[in-house]
């Protein structure tokens, strides 16, 4: 594969550390991401406004993060106030879903009867056929978008110069059910879950093009009606951009107390490339002030994308 060229490129081991949501209420949120799904809360903070969650128990790494928003709560429960809240989100940019991947296709099988079980519980979004992937798209308690999916073998992914053939078909679910381990109920993620990509709502493709792929160093791996994909190394996405909402939505930092992303992470492999990465985005100005929202003490910096949307990057 001729990988496209870019004047910076970022290490191929880069990935997608964590995702950081606020949320409306916590305890909601964890009905979803812990009691339903099976993440394993890590930590909370003293005021229980904060929590950490990782894929299964003993696993000190978090993959997502929930923290309440700022504000008035009387005014949030409101139904005038939320549903302004809601319709607010749809002209500002923002997550349009986060992706977790899982290692093997039997632990997409086995969730997706988990949450059929629970259907009075859970809202789906649809099901998908990408090609590269299989998945599942559900909504959280504040209307996030999270995907659940699993990779086919990168032997079947077809590529075509640098970019890799991605499609959105319909998902075989009984095909995929076929492959559910029926003695065993679903607890929790199994090791080497992980965030594999997410997907960003964006005023202008071409924009958001030069900041992931010329500034950031990713590769343009993919291009899809109203929507561009971008990766290290030769994975089909870490970060995809659409502008499905429209070319006129607002830079996600205008409201400080809006529902949705707080900010994503691109985790590096080590000390040396942080450093590089550190050095670089210095040396072009675009290192923001950093404001850490999260307990994480390791070392870290922030920068801001084409519409503000906030990326931390850490070792």
């Amino acid at each position: 594969m001729n990988q496209g060229s870019t004047l910076f490129t970022i290490h191929p081991a880069a990935k997608i550390g964590y995702v950081h949501l606020r949320v409306s209420d916590i305890q909601q949120s964890l009905q979803f991401y812990h009691s339903i799904l099976g993440f394993k809360i890590v930590r909370r903070t003293s005021s229980s406004e904060c929590a950490f969650l990782s894929a299964s128990a003993g696993d000190s790494l978090y993959l997502i993060a929930l923290s309440k928003v700022e504000g008035d709560q009387n005014r949030k429960n409101d139904p005038i106030v939320a549903s302004l809240q809601k319709e607010r989100r749809k002209n500002v940019a923002g997550l349009y879903h986060l992706a977790i991947l899982l290692p093997q296709r039997k632990f997409l099988a086995n969730i997706l009867r988990h949450l059929q079980e629970h259907r009075d519980r859970v809202y789906f979004d649809g099901f998908a056929d990408h090609a590269v992937s299989e998945s599942i798209y559900l909504r959280d308690p504040d209307y996030n978008g999270v995907e659940i999916y699993r990779d086919r073998p990168r032997s079947e992914w077809r590529w075509k110069g640098h970019e890799v053939r991605m499609v959105t078909e319909p998902l075989n679910i009984q095909d995929l059910l076929s492959d559910s381990t029926n003695d065993e109920q679903w607890k929790e993620f199994p090791s080497k879950t992980s965030i594999g990509h997410v997907h960003l709502h964006v005023s202008n493709l071409a924009t958001a093009k030069k900041f992931y792929s010329n500034t950031l160093g990713l590769n343009h791996t993919s291009t899809y009606p109203g929507a561009y994909f971008f990766a290290a190394d030769e994975y089909h996405h870490h970060v995809a951009t659409n502008i499905w909402l429209g070319e006129d939505i607002l830079p996600r930092t205008s409201f400080s107390d809006l529902l949705g992303l707080d900010h994503f992470a691109i985790h590096l492999p080590n000390k040396r490339e942080f450093e590089r990465m550190s050095k670089y985005f210095a040396d072009c100005n675009l290192i923001a002030e950093d404001e850490p929202a999260d307990l994480d003490s390791s070392r870290s910096f922030y920068v801001h994308d084409s519409d503000n949307i906030r990326i931390k990057f850490y070792y």
